[in-house]
């Protein structure tokens, strides 16, 4: 990964370049799938677009597609401490052991 001097971010678009930066070489060690992979309806979010990491715990959320996860995906029950905007992806974090974002890792788990 390049190096991101801060000392060079002197104004917000600097600041959202670097976030830019920083969240495509996290996504390198995720994986994309549909919401249907996921047990989610399809409308959730079409295409290979969620970004998952089981290890971290996270369903990463273009904004996007932010709207349409929260009602179709019914990710507006995931409580608010577990979820992180960085950027332009909304992180919705594995909370409560009976949580929607434990579920829909139990279903991909299931389904590969």
């Amino acid at each position: 990964m390049d190096t991101i001097n801060l000392e060079n971010i002197t104004d917000l678009q600097d600041a959202s370049s670097a976030i830019d930066k920083i969240l495509d070489q996290l996504f390198k060690e995720t994986k994309k799938v549909k919401a249907e992979q996921l047990g989610l309806d399809k409308r959730a979010c079409y295409g290979e677009r969620l970004h998952v990491d089981t290890g971290e715990g996270y369903i990463a959320v273009h904004h996007n597609d932010l709207n349409s996860m929260m009602y179709y995906g019914g990710f507006e029950y995931v409580d608010a401490d577990s979820i992180t905007k960085i950027g332009d992806y909304t992180f919705f974090m594995i909370g409560d052991e009976d949580d929607r974002v434990s579920g829909c890792f139990d279903h991909l788990k299931e389904s590969e």
